[in-house]
């Protein structure tokens, strides 16, 4: 009964504006979001094979 409710009810709700809002975030800041990806995995991997401490 739960999924035949899903499929009837696409008329374009709370949870369709919620998650075309949250692909529009991504889609306009997918470069800011790449860079710290790959900031934040290029700090893990300096601070694992640099034994200086700062």
């Amino acid at each position: 009964m739960y999924l035949k409710s899903l499929f009837i009810d696409t008329t374009g709700g709370e949870i369709q504006k919620l998650g075309y809002d949250i692909g529009a975030f991504i889609g306009d800041n997918i470069f800011l979001i790449a860079g710290l990806l790959v900031g934040i995995i290029f700090a893990i991997f300096m601070r694992k094979n640099l034994k200086v401490k700062p």
